[in-house]
């Protein structure tokens, strides 16, 4: 993926931090801490900028829909998209690192293909 260097200065200063496990038992699921919200709300936001910035890039439902869906479930409704265009894959990427530089897990992250996804119908 090729980010121009001002993209690339404005996506790292969206950075996402550290992810943080709160533990709790089988039968009680404790609510979310502070630091859990926090680190939702700046995914929201980094997701957010880079829909603009990725305006027109072969960008599917699937995968926008997907994102708003974890956001939507305080990011924490399991790792459930998987980019299926080059479109998607290069705003995984930019998302991705973002994460990394902040310091956050990977395991944050919601990218997972459970199957190989199918190559592109030709025209």
């Amino acid at each position: 993926m090729k980010l121009r260097p001002a993209t690339a200065i404005l996506l790292s200063g969206l950075v996402l931090a550290p992810s943080s496990a709160s533990a709790g038992s089988q039968e009680e699921v404790a609510a979310p801490d502070a630091w859990t919200i926090e680190k939702c709300d700046r995914y929201h936001r980094a997701f957010t900028d880079l829909l603009k910035v990725f305006e027109g890039r072969d960008i599917t439902d699937g995968f926008i829909r997907g994102n708003r869906d974890f956001i939507a479930a305080g990011c924490s409704n399991g790792a459930d998209i998987c980019p299926t265009s080059p479109g998607d894959m290069e705003f995984a990427n930019a998302l991705t690192l973002m994460a990394m530089n902040g310091g956050a897990a990977s395991s944050f992250l919601p990218f997972i293909c459970r199957t190989s996804p199918a190559p592109p119908a030709l025209p």
